[in-house]
């Protein structure tokens, strides 16, 4: 009787604590569903974009070559906003103008920096180019010689008893943008076929005059040092353009297992040879020109009060010298080939500046109010075909949220010019060359050539302008007589590889 007690005894608590054990393991399940849901509910959301791969993330999967058009299949796919990784760190592209603006703008104290690059920052530039610095106390230095070099240089009150400042107005700069403008044509007469080469020339030497204060060269060996700087200018420092910037352990191998640094060094020689003995020139040239007026001038001028060295001082006008190229060489490039696919566009502008110009009166600035149409043209070269098209990477100091959206600190943002120039919604049949798209609202100033898109250069309009009145412009021809029309899809050069 006694054991039959017990049993039941222990039966009933064996009972009473598997159902203790049960009625605890469903809380605590419960509990962890509330806190998983929890979790998922209040974390923010994340950034859209292609499923990466493990480990290295999307670093294989962004294309060295025409980068943009990659993003704008991201952005057709994922939206305005969209992630990528590069082995672990993070890349945000931006296809709408608003958010670039809010982060790179308003933002900016926080989106001004670089990301650290291997090649292109330690070994090519030496941590001396301004667009791939940090931001830092170097960055701070070179940015406000950046500033004081675009300032009119006065002259040296020692000399005249007073500050007199040199013309600043653009029209200043008009006079040499006007008598350089003139050297295309001519060379376009002679060799024709040399289009390309002639493109560069013509902006290289305006902005060799604007930064160095003298012509350019005939021997043309400052002008192919200068090329071979621009053919890979943009494609050094852009990402996932050396595995090194990817993967920076790799900067860990001897030299002859990573042949890309002695690329970088050369490069690097090359660089700093050229802007270095230019500068020099310049300050030579200074002591017997005491109105010397130039870019590199400026710099000399305040190089103690500004505390930089000769060498920032020579990469300082050296990038605006390469960059200003570039980027007016390739537009007007862009430009020729619109007019052999658009010709109807070439005979509309022709005819406008026919109204005003005779055949032996060559257009000038005088007429940019007038020649609506020439002005709309120049408008739509620079949507249709922007230069940098994927824009320049920039870096964040820290972490952010933008739109519910977590940005990490170290997240490269991108504002991707091709993307925001050809928004459907903005720019209807945005691959198509329409310069009527920019007749529907008045001119306005000259200087609103800046509205509607994000590129600008006066430079830009009067050769456009010239060699419209000058030429006609058509495609080549084969050996058989037959048309070659050239398709946008297969140029990669410059700054719109």
């Amino acid at each position: 009787m006694v054991d039959s007690k017990a049993q039941v005894t222990r039966y009933v608590l064996l009972q009473f604590t598997l159902e203790m054990e049960i009625s605890l393991a469903l809380t605590v399940f419960l509990l962890s569903l509330i806190l998983i849901y929890c979790i998922a509910t209040t974390r923010p959301p994340q950034i859209p974009g292609p499923p990466p791969h493990p480990f290295v993330g999307h670093t294989f999967q962004v294309p060295i070559v025409k980068t943009w058009r990659y993003f704008e299949k991201l952005s057709l796919k994922y939206g305005p906003i969209v992630k990528l990784t590069l082995a672990g760190d993070d890349m945000i592209v931006l296809s709408n103008p608003s958010d670039a603006e809010e982060l790179l703008g308003r933002r900016s104290h926080n989106y001004s920096s670089r990301r650290p690059l291997v090649y292109a920052g330690e070994y090519l530039s030496k941590n001396l180019c301004l667009v791939l610095l940090p931001y830092g106390e170097a960055l701070k230095r070179q940015r406000a010689a950046f500033h004081q070099m675009v300032q009119p240089r006065g002259l040296r009150s020692i000399m005249t008893g007073y500050q007199t400042t040199f013309c600043q107005a653009v029209g200043g700069y008009e006079d040499m943008q006007d008598t350089e403008s003139l050297r295309p044509l001519m060379d376009l007469v002679t060799t024709p076929t040399d289009w390309s080469h002639h493109c560069t020339r013509f902006s290289a030497s305006l902005v060799f005059k604007l930064s160095y204060g003298q012509q350019l060269d005939d021997d043309g060996k400052d002008l192919a040092a200068l090329e071979d700087i621009l053919a890979t200018l943009m494609k050094d420092f852009y990402p996932g353009a050396h595995l090194v910037d990817a993967f920076p352990i790799l900067d860990r191998l001897p030299d002859f297992l990573a042949p890309w640094r002695a690329g970088a060094k050369r490069k690097h020689l090359m660089e700093v040879g050229l802007y270095t003995r230019l500068t020099s020139e310049v300050r030579m040239r200074m002591e017997s020109d005491i109105g010397l007026e130039c870019f590199a001038a400026r710099l000399w001028d305040h190089q103690e009060k500004m505390n930089i060295t000769p060498e920032e001082l020579a990469y300082v006008a050296g990038s605006a010298f390469t960059a200003g190229t570039d980027t007016t060489a390739g537009t007007i490039e862009w430009f020729l080939m619109a007019m052999v696919l658009y010709p109807s566009t070439m005979l509309k502008a022709q005819k406008e500046i026919d109204l005003f110009f005779s055949s032996d009166t060559v257009p000038g600035y005088s007429a940019m109010n007038d020649l609506s149409y020439c002005f709309a043209l120049a408008k739509e070269v620079f949507r249709w075909a922007p230069v940098a098209p994927a824009g320049i990477p920039h870096y964040s100091d820290a972490e952010d949220v933008y739109n519910g959206f977590t940005i990490r600190k170290g997240t490269m943002i991108i504002p991707c010019i091709w993307n925001m120039h050809h928004n459907e919604s903005e720019f209807p049949n945005s691959h198509t060359f329409d310069p009527e798209r920019f007749l529907k609202s008045p001119n306005g100033n000259p200087d609103s050539l800046t509205e509607g898109h994000y590129g600008f250069a006066k430079t830009i309009w009067i050769a456009i302008v010239r060699v419209l009145w000058a030429f006609n412009i058509e495609p080549c021809r084969d050996a058989s007589g037959n048309v070659m029309d050239p398709d946008p899809d297969d140029c990669t050069s410059g700054t719109t590889w």
